[in-house]
């Protein structure tokens, strides 16, 4: 009646994995949504939108992170927790009462699978939504005139010819210290500058009121430079009100299906050809599968070799340095068919050699065992 016991060992080691997993999954997808976050902050915030445009923002960004995230907490969590079951002799014990590594391999199988499952959710569906969601997020920010404008300390150029300057900004789309340079009309370029200015939008009619102020205008013929001060003078916007950016729609918007059979209206554009399709596709499939290959890949490497009581540093290096591999290995091959769509198999060569060798590993593990019986 060993079946029962089985059960409570398989959900011992579980737990610990899981724990291992989720606290390295926390750690990571703090420190690169960090990374991740910062571009928005000026994206969001020095655009005049509100904190919690920031914080959705930074909701629909937490998939790409959790696509770089959850491989790694899966294999860094089963390093850890296999490396600390080991170090407390508790595998050494397992064993000992008859456990062979095909059957302690159960429950990493349960938490690769889940591990997997997660990052397939995470990079087949979620990240299309949050994609798409920043990219609609992003056209209205820049869309929104006054948004565009009103940026302390930039050089802006909201149309090609048009360079706009401000020193400081307050609420209702008041500036202080405006420099406008405007050369759309290369015949006659006029240059303003403002003590204050106000930014005024109904419909589709817009006006910046400039006050105290001064006009400068170059006559290239005549070589002349004129000047003219005003007290307050309406400078139009209009033609800019209607201005909508251009949606630029990556890859990973695209559900699976549509990045492994791009479509021809996918294919009709200047930037992404067919192997930038594939690439991201195929990423999103070894991506999950990486995450069910690292940790069984990390018990075979942690069961070869006998017992150590000084640690098993020399061969968690050895894991660290096959999961990089693996990882690097998809990396390399997304560039590849992103030059080529015809390498796109190249993205399943490491992860068959990473399953060829965790059998071998475990197959080796087991054998001192079955030789003894």
């Amino acid at each position: 009646n060993t079946e029962p016991h089985m059960r409570r060992l398989d959900g011992y080691v579980l737990r610990h994995l899981l724990v291992a997993f989720a606290f390295f999954a926390l750690i990571l997808t703090g420190v690169i949504w960090l990374g991740q976050a910062v571009p928005l902050i000026d994206t969001v915030v020095s655009s005049g939108n509100s904190l919690l445009l920031f914080l959705l923002f930074s909701l629909y960004v937490l998939p790409l992170v959790l696509m770089i995230v959850l491989p790694l907490a899966a294999f860094a969590g089963a390093l850890y927790g296999l490396n600390k079951l080991y170090g407390d002799s508790e595998l050494v014990v397992m064993m000992a009462a008859g456990q062979s590594p095909f059957a302690l391999a159960r429950p990493l199988l349960v938490y690769a699978m889940i591990a997997m499952m997660l990052t397939s959710a995470v990079t087949i569906w979620m990240i299309p939504w949050g994609e798409r969601r920043i990219s609609q997020g992003r056209a209205e920010i820049q869309s929104e005139l006054a948004g565009a404008l009103i940026r302390e300390g930039q050089f802006l150029h909201p149309t090609p010819g048009l360079t706009i300057f401000l020193h400081e900004a307050s609420g209702a789309g008041r500036m202080e210290g405006l420099f406008l340079h405007d050369e759309r009309d290369p015949e006659a370029p006029v240059t303003y500058s403002a003590a204050r200015a106000v930014f005024l939008k109904d419909g589709d009619q817009a006006r910046l009121v400039m006050s105290d102020g001064i006009a400068l205008t170059f006559s290239e013929s005549r070589r002349l430079l004129a000047r003219v001060q005003f007290d307050e003078f309406t400078y139009d916007l209009s033609d800019l009100v209607n201005q909508m950016p251009n949606i630029r729609i990556r890859p990973e918007s695209y559900m699976l299906p549509a990045l492994l059979a791009p479509t021809p209206e996918m294919l009709e554009n200047d930037r992404y050809a067919l192997g930038d399709f594939l690439a991201v596709g195929h990423e999103k499939i070894i991506l999950g599968l990486n995450a069910l290959l690292m940790p069984m890949m990390a018990l075979g490497v942690m069961l070869t070799g006998s017992y150590q009581r000084r640690g098993f540093a020399r061969r968690m290096g050895v894991a660290i340095v096959l999961g990089v591999a693996l990882a690097t290995a998809g990396v390399v091959a997304k560039s590849l068919t992103q030059g080529s769509a015809a390498f796109w198999p190249s993205f399943y060569i490491a992860p068959s050699l990473a399953l060829l060798l965790t059998v071998a590993l475990l197959r080796r593990a087991a054998r001192p065992r079955m030789a003894r019986a």
